[in-house]
């Protein structure tokens, strides 16, 4: 998938979840969550040195991760999500910030491996188990990538627009 939809998908699934679990407002802000939705979803792709994400800040954990790595390897796994927000929730402790944080990480991380999961090559959800899951078969940069892309931006603004017209608690709180 392209960076894109990964960080579309990941808006869509914390919209829902915001949605559904109103109490998470009131431990994570919504605008924080969704301002950290492209570094949360793009995160496991810092394993192919070409990613939208390794072209940045990143590259230089980019490259250490290349070394120890094939793309769609351990950080495409549970074990990645686990290992990465443990470091987080660590820096977070450290630097005395609410370590509730590291949840909207965690959930943006496996959204990535979710849309990852609707492409044929799959993702290796049990690592080091080496079998690739795959849900669906919506190639990279394919019309149907497009197709599902359209539809999260309308799914996203209905949801929001829903929210803030007929909902007592908005999610722009």
């Amino acid at each position: 998938m392209r960076h894109t939809t990964h960080i579309l998908f990941s808006i869509f699934i914390i919209v829902v979840i915001y949605e559904l679990i109103p109490p998470l407002k009131s431990i994570v802000p919504f605008t924080y969550a969704i301002a950290i939705a492209p570094i949360r979803a793009l995160f496991p792709d810092l394993d192919h040195p070409k990613s939208y994400i390794s072209q940045g800040y990143w590259g230089i954990l980019s490259i250490a991760i290349c070394k120890t790595t094939p793309h769609r390897g351990w950080t495409h796994s549970l074990v990645g999500a686990a290992l990465f927000t443990a470091i987080l929730t660590v820096l977070l402790w450290y630097f005395k910030a609410s370590i509730s944080y590291a949840l909207i990480f965690f959930i943006g991380y496996v959204t990535h491996l979710l849309s990852d999961s609707l492409n044929p090559t799959g993702v290796n959800w049990l690592w080091p188990k080496p079998k690739k899951y795959s849900f669906y078969s919506i190639r990279t940069g394919s019309k149907e990538e497009e197709t599902l892309q359209t539809l999260l931006i309308f799914a996203i603004t209905g949801i929001l627009v829903y929210d803030v017209l007929y909902n007592a608690s908005s999610l722009l709180k």
